[in-house]
């Protein structure tokens, strides 16, 4: 049984996030001595001694990996261990950072198995320490953790399974990772059965926090970039970040939800028509649909769960900024509610703020916030006699107006620290340091 769990990690394992030479021939779970035998070819008894000095004491080793993943060329550790006399199937990894003459423990994290402990396995490489855990019966889940400035915490999760229809699984599987480093997602819907691809997209996807929550700066809140990948059409006539770009950034409370729009434009057009003149647009899809049906088909969207703001820039001058909402049943139910607000960055050149308050109501389901379809776009119009020279910038690789299967995502982050695992480092150590000297007990 062993072996065949070992192999199901193998196969399912992406592409650089292999299982580590030790954690493949350890097949059994290991002493405290055998393991300190092991790392003795490459730390010193007491370096040894300060990871097993903060484990369980009746426990054994299931396997382990050594390599870099906190940034400083250092040789860090992560292991994962399970007491003896355990009776539900839940295994712990502890991650250990080289901070010299010893190390220092980041975090414990506990997984579950379906059913060998060692369906847990990680490697650590790429600056990140990588946990595999098979989630279900098609269900494999590989999660990436690092130490970004001080702070411990999650940095990318890749998972796949079947999709599901009425309870049931389907013979169509998905394949979805996510970069929390940057917000990036990709996601790629092909048959278990045949080798056809039905939907494969690259788009970001917006984290909204509480407001006033404590989040660490090493956590990014906001998507978008400045590079060329943005630009979806018209990108011979785009000149670079300061010809166009965009960064969107959220928060809510208990009534509203706040998005933060940040654009860059040289040059602001205003024209009696839209297709002639710049704006911004966040367009949302409160359907709760999957992008595919059951069976791999596109799904069908109905005009009744669409909202479109459109932020029409102005020319700078005598023009000021107009806001339009489209989507009739949405905008006039809870278009009273939407309120816009813009400034001009008079530190930087041609910069501008807006700030977009919704109602939460829109985004909830039962009294509860929801994930929502959500896509921030830039139109950019530099040369009004021909319009085949606009850019469109957004923050979908394969974004269509009219095709909410091609736009990414908002969602509301309930607990930070669940979400991201995150732990203080730097925090930690200063408590250590304060306890030593007795200023705290």
């Amino acid at each position: 049984m062993r072996i065949f769990s070992l192999l199901i990690v193998l196969v399912f394992l992406r592409p650089g996030a292999q299982l580590s030479a030790t954690q493949i021939l350890q097949s059994d779970s290991l002493k405290f001595a055998e393991f300190s035998s092991a790392l003795g070819k490459i730390f010193s008894d007491e370096k040894i001694q300060s990871i097993l000095s903060k484990l369980p004491p009746n426990c054994n080793i299931f396997g382990y990996d050594v390599g870099d993943f906190s940034g400083d060329d250092g040789m860090d550790v992560v292991l994962s261990t399970r007491l003896d006399d355990a009776r539900d199937r839940t295994i712990d990894v502890h991650f250990f950072v080289n901070a010299g003459s010893a190390f220092h423990h980041a975090q414990t994290l506990q997984r579950r198995f379906v059913l060998e402990p060692i369906e847990v396995g990680f490697t650590i490489e790429r600056g990140a320490a990588f946990v595999t855990e098979k989630t279900a019966e098609f269900g494999w889940r590989i999660t990436g953790y690092a130490v970004r400035d001080g702070i411990f915490r999650r940095v990318s999760q890749w998972t796949t399974d079947r999709m599901r229809y009425r309870g049931r699984q389907t013979a169509v599987g998905f394949e979805r990772s996510y970069d929390l480093q940057n917000n990036m997602a990709e996601e790629h819907y092909f048959g278990t059965n045949s080798n056809r691809s039905f939907l494969r997209q690259t788009f970001y996807d917006l984290p909204l926090f509480r407001e006033n929550d404590d989040i660490p700066a090493a956590i990014t809140r906001q998507i978008g970039d400045s590079t060329a990948l943005m630009v979806v059409r018209g990108g011979s006539s785009w000149h670079g970040p300061e010809d166009c770009s965009i960064l969107c950034s959220g928060v809510y409370d208990s009534s509203s939800v706040e998005l933060h729009l940040t654009i860059r434009d040289d040059r602001l057009l205003y024209e009696g028509v839209l297709d002639s003149s710049d704006y911004a647009a966040l367009s949302f899809d409160f359907s709760r649909k999957t992008r595919l049906r059951p069976g791999g088909a596109a799904q069908q969207w109905s005009p009744n769960t669409r909202l479109d703001i459109l932020l029409v820039m102005g020319d700078g001058e005598r023009r000021t900024p107009v806001v339009e909402l489209r989507g009739s049943k949405l905008s006039s139910a809870h278009g009273h509610e939407v309120r816009v607000s813009m400034r001009e960055d008079s530190t930087q050149f041609h910069l501008y703020h807006f700030t977009v308050r919704l109602p939460r109501s829109l985004f909830e389901s039962d009294g509860k916030p929801v994930p929502a379809g959500f896509v921030c776009w830039y139109h950019d119009v530099d040369y009004p006699a021909n319009l085949s020279w606009v850019s469109m910038a957004a923050t979908s690789r394969a974004f269509e107006p009219d095709a909410p299967e091609t736009w990414g995502r908002l969602h509301f982050v309930r607990d930070a620290r669940e979400r991201y695992e995150w732990e203080n480092l730097h925090l930690r150590a200063m408590t250590r340091h304060l306890r030593r000297a007795g200023v705290l007990p």
